[in-house]
């Protein structure tokens, strides 16, 4: 893994940043590459100084979108599982609760996301901000709490790429998700009527 500085293109940007994509010449040797940076905030400084968040590292990999949509930031993501793809790419948001996941799509990118093909950042390990559901969760999320994927209707789906609250109430087979599958720890607390907002999350290591 490299430090900050010798990211090929900024947090809060992608690979081609708006320009033509060329299908048949992508940059297939960025899939996969990982950086460790420090947890700041690259829209805002104070006196010239970008203005650190947390104090923590955060890990990130740039991957392709493999999906046909434009993948939007702070939403859930899972690799792409097609022969020579996996770890390098994603194809859509996670869908069902606890789901496998691989990383949060950049938090810094404007809201019309990534477009198809285009490379970009997912963080995988420390701080980042994720979206909280758009309907009620059963409950409050405190300070602490471990997280993992909420089911959503499809892949492409604004319902899908979200946190919920772990839960160990389930068979075995559904617990071994819940542990297996845990997103991290919420560094920030949310209501349940809090629907759609941000949540900080210090992601875990992904294996």
């Amino acid at each position: 893994m490299a430090l900050f500085e010798d990211l090929p293109f900024e947090r809060g940007t992608t690979f081609y940043n708006g320009g033509t994509i060329d299908t048949a010449d992508l940059p297939t040797h960025l899939e996969g590459r990982e950086f460790v940076v420090n947890d700041i905030d690259p829209a805002s400084s104070t006196n010239g100084t970008k203005t650190a968040r947390t104090g923590k590292k955060v890990r990130l990999r740039i991957v392709r979108n493999s999906s046909t949509i434009a993948l939007l930031p702070k939403r859930l993501v899972k690799y792409d599982t097609s022969a020579g793809a996996l770890g390098g790419r994603v194809d859509g948001y996670t869908t069902v609760t606890a789901d496998d996941w691989a990383g949060v799509v950049d938090e810094f990118l404007p809201s019309a996301g990534v477009p198809a093909n285009d490379y970009f950042y997912i963080a995988v390990a420390g701080p980042t901000n994720c979206l909280m559901p758009l309907s009620n969760l059963a409950s409050d999320v405190a300070r602490g709490d471990r997280l993992v994927a909420i089911t959503g209707a499809t892949s492409q789906c604004t319902t899908s790429g979200r946190i919920t609250a772990q839960t160990m109430a389930f068979t075995e087979a559904v617990l071994g998700n819940q542990v297996q599958n845990v997103i991290g720890r919420a560094l920030t607390a949310k209501l349940t009527s809090n629907t759609g907002d941000d949540i900080l999350v210090d992601l875990v290591t992904r294996l």
